[in-house]
């Protein structure tokens, strides 16, 4: 079968593991929601203190409904684990980044932390893997930044054949107790 096919099976049947890049406040709520679903999830930060407070069930977003229930259920959860242990990115079918783009001086988003991203991605890269890229940026960026790098990998992927290249812009509304992530209608891009 081909990588897409083994994709869209796993995906299917809640096989599929879900990894998270940038565990702040859209990523964690976004692999607590993929958790909830039922996948596995693996969440992924180079911060030490976020990582260590996910293991320990601490909360470090105090905006989330329920933070300290909802660390807690991620901690004591076999099918959550949080790490900065980047080679674990090619145990993951389905990776959604989600790193800061602060604004630079001219007010462009600053994406070396979504390059970095990519290049983390490259390293680690394994056929049929989806990357969607979920930070906030210009149009664009996914196809002039991420793809490049990507498709640099040494095991030379092909978008489309060995891997799936999307955007979806963010959908948190911090402090929003009305409306959670899982009742926003998601937009997604694919390349």
């Amino acid at each position: 079968s081909s990588p897409v096919d083994g994709l869209i099976a796993n995906i299917t049947s809640r096989k599929a593991v879900v990894g998270v890049m940038g565990l702040g406040y859209v990523g964690l709520p976004l692999a607590s929601t993929f958790h909830r679903a039922g996948f596995n999830t693996i969440g992924f930060d180079t911060n030490e203190e976020v990582i260590a407070s996910l293991q320990a069930g601490k909360s470090y977003l105090e905006h989330l409904p329920k933070s300290e229930e909802l660390f807690q259920g991620l901690a004591d959860s076999e099918r959550f684990s949080a790490t900065n242990d980047m080679s674990r990115l090619a145990e993951v079918d389905a990776l959604l980044i989600c790193v800061p783009t602060p604004l630079g001086s001219n007010f462009d988003p600053d994406l070396r932390y979504v390059e970095e991203s990519g290049r983390r991605v490259a390293e680690n890269f394994r056929a049929g893997q989806l990357v969607v890229l979920e930070s906030t940026t210009y149009p664009g960026t996914t196809r002039e930044c991420l793809l490049p790098i990507i498709e640099g990998a040494p095991a030379s992927p092909v978008l489309g054949r060995d891997v799936f290249l999307a955007f979806s812009p963010e959908r948190e509304d911090p402090g929003n107790k009305q409306h959670q992530m899982a009742s926003i209608p998601k937009l997604v891009g694919g390349l």
